[in-house]
């Protein structure tokens, strides 16, 4: 515990996305150890001014900084989770003509208001190494300013005990957004599902998941799941199916590592260093390739699931909230000064 606590304002709004809170309470949880207090506000309106640092933690999609936290002489610290809508293609993101049309001026209108701001931010969190190196290539800012601090593997998910023969179903887990590329592997799955016994378990939000409930062997799971309930889907599945075509992150990979699933993933983004060598990687607009992956997965002939499953979860090990929050406390004390 250092002499004096680092007082730092976070801004959580009611409507935070979950996954940004998820991310902002685990890092916080260890932020006692290294003598950070967090000061929350929810409000524009309510901004505490004794606090030492302010802490953005929503940067995702490319969002630029929050200009009410600018100009100011609390510095800023920001997390940026990703840039999915400035760096793919309009079609691939959102999928529709219309979203295809707009996306050249969304991603040019976060691009100009990231070159107004950018130089009002202190420091910036990357939540990868790939993240990063979007950040300085997209938007300009020195390499010197970001620092890497990966997410953390909750002690939640761990293996099952005693260990039990896997069930015959792959997992997918995702907002189902395009990138998530739920498309591919649902066809993936209909071609496998032609010679193999194996169901394929989607959980999608509500609205989202209607396109493939009639589909054979499709079990859609939806409405929210405990985290108890979620361990059990990753324990019990035989892979983990997550060929996204853009993580800032890709936080499921490490979850179900963490829970001793074999992993399917993509070789793009962040997927490859997070997953390292411990999961299948394979391009993610290549069904074939998709569909090979998973067939090796449930046939358990070679033993590839078990070698997943043993690396996946040293692998999870290397990942750890409180070194994370003890990089995002460094950062926060660097940007004070």
């Amino acid at each position: 515990m250092t002499e004096s606590l680092l007082r730092v304002g976070i801004y959580r709004p009611a409507e935070l996305p979950q996954s940004f809170k998820v991310y902002a309470d685990n890092v916080e949880r260890y932020f006692p150890e290294f003598g950070v207090q967090a000061v929350h506000f929810e409000s524009k309106t309510e901004i505490p001014q004794t606090v030492d640092v302010f802490w953005d933690v929503r940067s995702g999609g490319g969002n630029p900084p929050l200009e009410f936290l600018l100009g100011k002489k609390i510095p800023l610290v920001m997390t940026v989770h990703g840039f999915a809508p400035i760096s793919l293609s309009g079609w691939e993101y959102f999928q529709t003509i219309k979203g295809t049309i707009l996306s050249k001026t969304y991603a040019r209108e976060k691009l100009e208001r990231w070159k107004e701001l950018k130089e009002g931010v202190a420091a910036m969190i990357a939540v990868s190494q790939f993240t990063k190196e979007e950040a300085v290539r997209l938007i300009g800012v020195p390499e010197q300013k970001i620092t890497v601090c990966h997410h953390g593997a909750s002690p939640e998910f761990r293996p099952q005990e005693p260990i039990k023969p896997k069930e015959n179903y792959f997992l997918h887990i995702s907002n189902n957004e395009p990138r998530k590329n739920v498309a591919r592997i649902v066809e993936a799955f209909q071609r496998l599902k032609k010679t193999h016994d194996v169901r394929l378990k989607l959980k999608l939000p509500h609205e989202e998941g209607g396109k493939y409930q009639n589909i054979k062997g499709v079990e859609l799971i939806q409405g929210m799941l405990s985290t108890e309930d979620l361990v059990k889907l990753y324990q019990n599945a035989s892979g983990f199916v997550f060929p996204s075509l853009y993580e800032g992150f890709g936080m499921p990979i490490l979850e179900a590592m963490a829970c001793g699933c074999p992993v399917i993933t993509s070789n793009v983004s962040a997927c490859p260093e997070v997953a390292g060598e411990a999961a299948k990687i394979i391009d993610p607009r290549n069904v074939q390739a998709l569909q090979h992956a998973m067939e090796q997965l449930i046939d358990q002939t070679h033993g590839i699931g078990q070698r997943f499953i043993t690396a996946g979860l040293q692998r999870a090990t290397q990942f750890d909230w409180k070194k994370s929050a003890e990089g995002h406390a460094v950062t926060m004390g660097y940007a004070k000064k």
